[in-house]
């Protein structure tokens, strides 16, 4: 084996029994964060520490990675396990934290990062999800989503809840949402798709707003763009002013109310696939 390799990177791994729910903390200050559904009764861990290159002295890299090697960070009280949270927090510095995580379905998860990506897939949940530089992924959940990023984009798709979803520089997917939603971004574009009728708030300061609404049942909309143009489906009760275009599809119901400074609106309310196809 490469020396170099040996003295930069250390692995571990951890089996962990549970019995019924599972009330999962993970955090890596600097890395990859991966979750997904395995077998009922236990959660298998697979971490890797990894030296960053850096211009900058990080002391003895190769002796704590060797610390994280021999004594893991992993936590268990029951079913509640916490992965990557470390009391020294200078044993990280300099480190990239890649972290695997199977856990049975019945799951809750917080997923924490400095500066790193989030996947979460298959979880029955919920899910809170944050990361102050990283993309975040989460698909295939049977409950609410949160998920939050500084800078960097969302992606959501096929929630069985709620979805909250923030960020201040980075673009928002959320595609085959059961439950309400609510999607805020400074800047960068927006791109929803309901499959049950609910509340829809979508904001951006600088980008455009496409949305698919469920294919049945009511939605009253309010569409608002400063300086765009707006597409929506046909609408009764339709009230327009300069910048605003308000109404009701298939006799109203459900608020879905969009705002962007400057970006284009386009909502379809029917069963046509282009807005979350494109």
């Amino acid at each position: 084996m490469n020396p170099t390799r040996e003295r930069t990177e250390g692995t571990f791994e951890r089996t962990l029994t549970v019995t019924g729910p599972v009330s999962l903390d993970v955090s890596a200050h600097s890395g990859v964060i991966r979750v997904s559904r395995g077998e009922a009764g236990s959660i298998h861990i697979r971490g890797v520490a990894r030296a960053r290159s850096s211009f900058f002295p990080w002391g003895d890299l190769g002796g704590r990675i060797r610390r994280i090697e021999a004594n893991p960070p992993v936590a268990q009280d029951g079913n509640a396990v916490g992965i990557g949270d470390v009391t020294d927090r200078w044993l990280l510095r300099g480190i990239n934290l890649l972290l695997e995580i199977t856990t049975p379905g019945d799951t809750e998860i917080r997923a924490l990062a400095d500066a790193g990506d989030i996947r979460i897939e298959g979880i029955d949940g919920p899910v809170e999800c944050e990361t102050d530089s990283g993309e975040i992924n989460i698909s295939c959940i049977r409950s609410e989503v949160r998920a939050r990023s500084d800078s960097g984009g969302i992606h959501i798709q096929m929630v069985k809840g709620s979805v909250d979803a923030r960020t201040d520089s980075g673009h928002i997917e959320a595609l085959e949402i059961e439950g309400t939603i609510d999607a805020k971004t400074d800047s960068g574009d927006v791109r929803l798709w309901q499959t049950a009728v609910a509340t829809v708030c979508a904001q951006t300061d600088s980008g455009r707003i496409r949305v698919r609404l469920a294919g049945s049942g009511g939605y009253s909309i309010r569409a608002r763009t400063d300086d765009g143009r707006v597409e929506l489906p046909v609408m009764t009760n339709q009230r327009l002013s300069r910048h605003e275009l308000e109404g009701d599809v298939r006799g109203g119901g459900s608020v879905v109310d969009l705002e962007t400074d400057s970006g284009d609106i386009e909502v379809v309310a029917d069963c046509d696939a282009n807005v979350a196809s494109h």
